[in-house]
């Protein structure tokens, strides 16, 4: 939150609430120019929903409950736009163990820095919306599918492109992203699944990273000796392909 407050200049913080139970309500409260909207029981693509039809400034920015924004995230972000620019995604790089050790193999292996390998991480197809600054013309009269609790962000990168915008994805500014293992593990499979379901990728670029996940998994663990993070990718791909193939 301080990272935030501290690094973009806020208008009206809008938080959409799931019904959280661990006082996140109550600590918001000590925050200037918050305004909380109730999403009890909704899903990502309904929170995401909500969000945006509460915006009433030019341009606004979605930042996840679990990243933290870098030193002049918005300073950054807003020297890249242009009359072009619907939508800037920072790098997010992982903060747990395993899939930090991930992130680092693949730079390793595409000899890249960080943040370009970030978006290359299989990011590079997708849209994301872990730190995200979006015009708000680009957004408008956008209607997410309630049931995209996964890839609700690949939706609305695509409503963003299919209306003539360009999505920049960049390796700066960037977030710091701590993500559960237990969300990653139940992502995969949403992932393939709500894929296919709304055509959002295909079962041959799905069997591709199939295929390059064996070696790749093997050069993560040859690189990092991080047993864990080589399963954890190859894991990805096979969850990844499970739920695609899913009736």
């Amino acid at each position: 939150m301080s990272s935030i407050c501290d690094n973009v200049p806020i208008n009206r913080l809008i938080v959409v609430d799931g019904g959280s139970t661990d006082g996140t309500i109550d600590f918001l409260k000590k925050f200037p120019h918050v305004e909380m909207i109730d999403d009890s029981g909704g899903t990502r693509a309904t929170a995401r929903q909500k969000g945006i039809e509460a915006v009433e400034t030019q341009w606004h920015l979605h930042v996840d409950s679990d990243v933290i924004l870098s030193d002049d995230w918005f300073k950054r972000a807003w020297r890249l736009i242009d009359d072009q620019v619907g939508a800037i995604w920072g790098a997010d790089v992982p903060i747990e163990k395993h899939f930090s050790n991930i992130a680092y193999a693949m730079t390793k292996l595409d000899k890249i820095g960080l943040g370009k390998s970030m978006i290359k991480l299989g990011q590079s197809e997708r849209f994301m919306m872990h730190d995200t600054l979006i015009r708000t013309l680009a957004v408008k009269g956008i209607k997410i599918p309630k049931n995209l609790h996964i890839w609700e962000d690949e939706y609305i990168g695509r409503y963003i492109t299919r209306k003539g915008y360009k999505f920049l994805k960049v390796k700066d500014p960037f977030c710091l992203h701590d993500f559960t293992m237990n969300e990653r593990l139940y992502g995969f499979i949403m992932t393939g699944y709500l894929s296919k379901k709304y055509e959002l990728s295909t079962l041959r670029k799905n069997l591709q990273h199939m295929i390059f996940a064996i070696p790749k998994s093997w050069w993560i663990y040859v690189t990092t000796r991080d047993f864990q993070a080589s399963r954890i990718y190859l894991l990805h791909q096979i969850l990844v392909l499970k739920g695609w193939l899913a009736d």
